[in-house]
């Protein structure tokens, strides 16, 4: 009678542990997906659509309906840039739902996806995520939505798509052998590295080097440098740049010279660069890693971390933009090492005076990048896109709109909330603008003719467009006047006229009648639909 009571107990203990296991990733389940449905709803309903990405994915709708990149349209970021919103475009025609709402699902359905699947691969080879299940939502947290502003961008989508990658490569370091993985996560790291380089290529190329020649060189062996993975993210680039070069040939012969005379040279001083907030907090998050290993290394999968958002800076350097969402990869990975670092601390008081140190500067460092961005994000003000929105709507039913503003601003967002189509070949008329800054700031006299005769050309090529297309909606800048794409110094900005100033401009305008104005945006109506309503 025994037998049967002790073999009934031992199922009901092996059924009890595998609840209880079960039951340790109900909260971080239920965590993920609050935060990711937060995640969505902020983003499509609560904030401005972020102008580069409202930009692809109109450019996105105007490719699907037989335009030519580089011809009808032009875009200063190559092609692979327009491709990667192309789903969330055949989405909208196919549901009727907005392109921002599959932008906002799909974004966070991939941050999902991509933290699980890389801590499935890194929990086999250390224990420390077993241990600490709070490092799934606050990852999920950290790639999804820390940069609310730029939701949605192609840095964002870069660092998610890349986590398999580092997580396998993390792994594969633990080993002897430099072995680690299925197949199947092998592709999948593979075609993250692919997607990673191509959205920004050749800048992002270092990230992935860095850590596999540190390793390579450290085993001395080529291994790190030809896994299954990297084979992979090398042919899809390979074969991308191919096609590139041979279906894109617009894009090199008139897109990349007005890169090189106007988009490349408007950057600021290097030093200038190195102090900026976005590298400084970098550095804060890096000197507090390292501090909470010492006196030994940093944990593995931290320092890859670290790794490769280090070899990402000179990127950021280089654009000279100063702009945040081109700093999105190197911070996200800052953050991610350090939350990986602090799951190796042990209690608190028994902790070494430097590890201490740098667990509060990490602390304090996440904490202040998270409260200043959300803040950012949620006390921006959005009135005068709404009310030209409302003024849009109002007086026309799906316009045709170009932009004359000195920056992308809010053309995009504010063609799509409208319910109109951008038919402007350019995004807007940022290359004459940059040009007069660059003009005032060129010592070289012949560099100068070039760009004022660059000037004079561009300003003619979009006076033509507004007189052949007649877009029933014209966008300008608003009462604040033209600035600067970039941070530069004040005693270097020249006093840069306004397009609509220009004589070609002025004339096109005098058939538009002022519909809308205010301190960010200025909406112009043609006047014949004026007076008809």
């Amino acid at each position: 009678m025994d037998a049967p009571f002790v073999a009934s107990d031992q199922q009901v203990g092996l059924q009890s542990v595998g609840v209880t296991t079960a039951s340790r990733f109900v909260w971080p389940a239920c965590a993920t997906l609050l935060i990711a449905a937060w995640a969505v709803f902020a983003s499509f309903v609560l904030l401005p659509g972020n102008v580069d990405v409202s930009w692809l994915l109109t450019i996105g709708e105007r490719v699907l309906d037989g335009e030519r990149l580089s011809v009808d349209i032009i875009e200063v970021n190559p092609a692979f840039s327009i491709w990667l919103y192309l789903p969330f475009v055949l989405l909208e025609r196919l549901t009727g739902l907005p392109a921002e709402f599959w932008v906002s699902a799909g974004v966070a359905a991939l941050a999902i996806a991509s933290v699980w699947f890389s801590a499935r691969i890194a929990a086999r080879t250390d224990g420390t995520l077993r241990r600490h299940l709070w490092m799934l939502p606050a990852a999920v947290f950290f790639v999804l939505f820390l940069f609310p502003i730029d939701f949605g961008q192609r840095e964002q989508i870069a660092v998610i798509v890349l986590l398999p990658w580092l997580a396998l490569f993390s792994a594969r370091a633990r080993s002897v052998d430099f072995s680690a993985g299925s197949l199947a996560e092998r592709i999948v790291a593979g075609v993250g590295a692919g997607i990673f380089v191509m959205i920004k290529p050749p800048y992002s190329v270092l990230a992935l080097a860095v850590p596999a020649l540190v390793v390579a060189l450290q085993r001395r062996s080529p291994r790190p440098l030809l896994t299954t993975e990297n084979v992979i993210g090398a042919v899809l680039t390979l074969a991308y740049l191919v096609a590139l070069a041979i279906l894109m040939r617009p894009f090199f012969t008139d897109v990349m010279p007005l890169l090189r005379q106007v988009y490349l040279p408007m950057r600021m001083p290097v030093v200038d660069v190195l102090m900026l907030w976005q590298v400084t907090m970098f550095v804060a998050m890096a000197v507090a890693t390292l501090a909470m290993a010492y006196p030994g290394r940093p944990a593995r999968d931290a320092g890859t971390m670290l790794l490769a958002g280090t070899a990402y800076v000179p990127a950021f350097v280089i654009m000279g933009k100063g702009w945040t969402y081109q700093a999105v990869p190197f911070l996200t990975f800052g953050v991610l090492a350090l939350m990986l670092q602090y799951g190796r601390l042990k209690p608190f008081r028994g902790l070494p005076l430097p590890v201490k140190a740098g667990a509060v500067l990490g602390f304090f460092s996440i904490m202040l990048l998270t409260v200043l961005q959300q803040g950012l994000a949620y006390t921006q003000s959005r009135r005068d896109l709404d009310a030209a929105t409302a003024a849009i709507v109002r007086a026309v039913d799906h316009p045709t709109m170009i932009s004359i503003a000195s920056q992308l601003q809010f053309s995009n967002p504010l063609t799509r909330m409208a319910g109109g189509r951008f038919v402007g070949r350019q995004q807007s008329g940022w290359m004459i603008n940059d040009a007069a800054i660059l003009v005032a700031n060129e010592p070289d006299p012949g560099v100068r003719q070039n760009l004022a005769e660059l000037r004079q050309q561009y300003t003619a090529s979009i006076a033509g467009e507004l007189q052949a297309k007649r877009p029933d909606i014209i966008i300008d800048d608003g009462t604040a006047g033209p600035r600067p794409p970039v941070l530069l110094k004040p005693e270097n900005l020249p006093a840069v006229p306004s397009l609509h100033d220009a004589p070609a401009i002025a004339q096109a305008l005098r058939n538009y009648r002022l519909l809308y104005q205010g301190a960010s945006v200025t909406v112009f109506i043609r006047g014949d639909i004026a007076a008809h309503g």
